[in-house]
């Protein structure tokens, strides 16, 4: 029953509106759509006035009056907010019916997790833009789906849900154990697409290519954490499949999506985002119950302009980098991102994993790594880090397997480890 009320809250007459409505935005010009982001923008500043405490207090301590704000040309007045700001005033900022708040949970990554609140309506809106953008690549609500992104845990192994047609995989039961059983039950589900984090993707791969395993599926849609290159060239490969991401976050105040292969495009109408050197500042124009104005995610994304407002229509966007934290610390105060550029190629490597304890000991690269790699494989590497970070560090290799690799508490993998 659960299961049940669950997808027809995802999927129902609501979401089926949404989705026309979505459908029409992609063909619209780019002025026209500047036009209706204003016009939401506008919305949504007033409603968090009146109707939030939390930033009726914000905006007055900061002397913002409703009537200062006239366009989008005055975000960047507003105050920016973090993590920290509204972790203990997410009832503050809460201002709808408490009968339709659903409560949803960041992981954590940054060492701060955070609860938000959405409502049904907001969650049709996610669900539109989801099957609007899977529907661009072919794949229609109904396909047989595989997914492995958490939903089951270590007491389950598996289970089908038929009304979505979706088979689901423990992620924590991935192992050499239960492969043999995954790769039958999806050879027989014939699925269309598979969906799950980048990282379960990559652990599957791995358990597969060991025994020689081999699965067909055409689409294959990640989420949820870095995409890094030299994962999508071996999971296309493997799968004989085309990746398409999807960046956002829980608090669902950032959506950027690959259209078009491998390049990232905004979602139209879902977010407000200012690119800038160390954080995006976002603001979600989708969830006026729990409304993130200029809500700062430290993710490093490369844009090719600065211009503001072509950059909230149609920002040409260059590289997702990740998570600030997702660099190497260099003595000279400087960091390194797209360290994963440094394992592309390298044959014969199943994962890695950096580890840096600060700026002055040694970098920790942790290899697990097939029988045929040999120690021509490994100065290949030393050389493509030593490209990237310099030779003022030095770099040591500590072969290992699967299991003494560091994962966060949801299983998740994380190619650099850092304890600065």
């Amino acid at each position: 029953m659960y299961d049940t009320l669950k997808y027809y809250a995802k999927n129902n007459v609501i979401t089926d509106l949404f989705y026309r409505k979505i459908s029409l935005m992609h063909d619209i010009k780019e002025n026209e759509l500047l036009d209706l982001y204003n016009i939401r923008f506008i919305k949504l500043f007033k409603h968090a006035y009146k109707y939030s405490s939390f930033y009726n207090d914000l905006y007055g301590s900061h002397g913002i009056s409703v009537n200062d704000i006239k366009d989008l040309t005055d975000l960047t007045k507003l105050p920016v907010i973090r993590r920290s700001d509204i972790k203990n005033k997410i009832d503050e900022i809460f201002n709808g019916n408490n009968i339709f708040k659903i409560k949803s949970y960041t992981s954590g990554t940054s060492g701060s997790p955070l609860t938000v609140f959405r409502t049904i309506a907001s969650i049709n809106v996610e669900s539109a833009y989801l099957r609007y953008f899977r529907f661009k690549h072919g794949f229609k609500r109904g396909q047989p789906l595989v997914s492995i992104r958490g939903y089951l845990d270590k007491n389950s192994l598996y289970k089908f849900e038929k009304y979505s047609n979706t088979l689901y995989i423990s992620s924590p039961n991935i192992n050499s154990d239960n492969i043999d059983l995954f790769h039958s039950l999806i050879l027989k589900f014939n699925p269309k697409a598979i969906e799950a984090f980048p990282s379960y993707l990559y652990k599957f791969y791995i358990e597969l290519s060991s025994k020689k395993l081999k699965l067909d599926i055409p689409l294959a849609f990640t989420s949820s954490e870095m995409l890094y290159d030299f994962q999508r060239v071996k999971l296309e490969n493997y799968f004989n499949a085309k990746i398409y991401d999807w960046y956002g976050n829980v608090e669902r105040t950032i959506g950027l999506v690959q259209y078009k292969y491998n390049e990232y495009s905004s979602l139209p109408l879902y977010s407000i985002n200012e690119f800038t050197k160390n954080s995006v500042i976002t603001s979600s124009l989708n969830n006026f119950s729990f409304p993130l104005i200029r809500y700062a995610v430290d993710d490093i994304i490369e844009v090719k302009s600065d211009n503001f407002l072509n950059n909230i229509v149609s920002p040409e966007i260059l590289k997702i980098n990740g998570r600030v934290g997702d660099t190497i610390d260099l003595k000279d105060g400087s960091q390194v991102s797209c360290i994963d550029h440094a394992f592309k190629g390298i044959k014969n490597l199943q994962m890695a994993q950096l580890h840096q304890n600060d700026v002055l000991n040694p970098l920790l690269v942790k290899l697990v790594v097939e029988n045929d790699f040999t120690i021509n494989d490994e100065n290949q590497l030393r050389h493509n880090l030593i490209k990237m970070i310099g030779n003022n560090m030095t770099i040591n290799f500590k072969y290992c397997n699967k299991e003494d690799l560091t994962c966060l508490s949801n299983d998740k993998f994380k190619l650099i480890v850092k304890n600065i």
